[in-house]
């Protein structure tokens, strides 16, 4: 009896977890389905531009009369028209992942650091609305809106009415984000709907795991209910809906009355269908073992019965009105 009732107690609470995310999914689910997608992008006032040239014209310095370390790589690019090696030290799997690199000027071969007017030169070209663009900050992670970004990035706040924000990397000035008001409540959505609330940036972690496992013994402890509920005698397959009428004394008035009751319905519903109403405090759960009744018929014994009537109710045909059936 211990074990049914630890049972069914943790199939409740089941029942509420996984039904409180399924709920979110289905709410999250709409929303991705009427959004704005390029709204929610945060792309719709951001210009794509692509920093290439051409070395006509310049004389690059040597890469190997560069005074640095050894780089696992080097690359040529561009900044404002400009030539730089991008020497890289350490760099992650992801380009979100730490990573140690460093510009050299390819025309001098010196270090090169970008200044706030070049960062925000460079913010201003990628932004096609008519916000102003306020003055450039060097932040660290974490960044609310970019949970996975490990490294330093510039961030450009504009004065527009989606409230955006223009995000570039911290060494070579490219553009990595632009966010505004739409792509956070996508992003809010994105989070509630993959349950990331310890902010991973992604889908596969611990949450969703016990989730799935979660779940899993949802059904087991369903499975084990339903397989107690028959053995008890209060699962039988049937069809339709027929009503039977029924004979119910009552103590108080010493009088004999027939009910008309629905077919498959408990004795506690059945009878409030006819107006005659038990006492209960838990709405047919089994819980609170108020509704009471005195069957003339040899009924099988719950578990619930055994948790909440005496013997001698038992002996004296005492039942529960949640328990039994029509």
């Amino acid at each position: 009896m211990r074990l049914f009732k630890l049972n069914t107690t943790i199939h409740k609470w089941l029942s509420l977890f996984v039904g409180l995310q399924l709920l979110i999914w289905l709410g999250t689910g709409l929303y991705f389905n009427l959004m704005d997608h390029s709204k929610a992008s945060g792309n719709e006032l951001r210009v794509h531009s692509h920093h290439e040239g051409s070395i006509t014209g310049f004389d690059l310095f040597p890469i190997k009369d560069i005074t640095s370390n050894a780089p696992q790589e080097v690359n040529l690019i561009w900044v404002l028209h400009q030539p730089y090696y991008h020497f890289v030290f350490d760099k992650g799997q992801h380009s979100y992942q730490e990573r140690h690199s460093k510009l050299f000027d390819a025309v001098t071969g010196k270090p090169f650091n970008l200044s706030e007017e070049q960062v925000l030169t460079l913010a201003k070209n990628s932004y096609s609305g008519q916000g102003k663009l306020t003055t450039p900050v060097l932040s660290q992670p974490p960044f609310s809106d970019h949970v996975r970004q490990q490294n330093p990035m510039w961030q450009v706040a504009v004065e527009d009415e989606n409230n955006t924000t223009i995000y570039l990397d911290s060494i070579t000035g490219q553009v990595l984000r632009h966010a505004n008001d739409d792509f956070r409540l996508k992003d809010l959505m994105m989070k509630l709907h993959f349950m990331d609330y310890g902010n991973s940036g992604g889908f596969n972690h611990w949450l969703i795991i016990a989730f799935a496992f979660a779940t899993l013994f949802l059904s087991i402890t369903g499975v084990t209910w339903l397989i107690q509920q028959y053995r008890s005698g209060l699962l039988k397959l049937g069809w339709g809906t027929n009503r039977q009428k029924v004979a119910v004394t009552f103590s108080n008035e010493n009088t004999i009355t027939d009910i008309s009751a629905v077919g498959r319905s408990t004795v506690l519903e059945g009878l409030a269908s006819s107006h005659v109403y038990l006492p209960s405090g838990c709405g047919g759960g089994g819980t609170c073992g108020k509704c009471v009744f005195l069957s003339s018929t040899k009924l099988p014994i719950t578990l619930s019965e055994q948790e909440h009537l005496s013997q001698e109710q038992l002996k004296e045909g005492y039942r529960l009105g949640c328990q039994h059936r029509f």
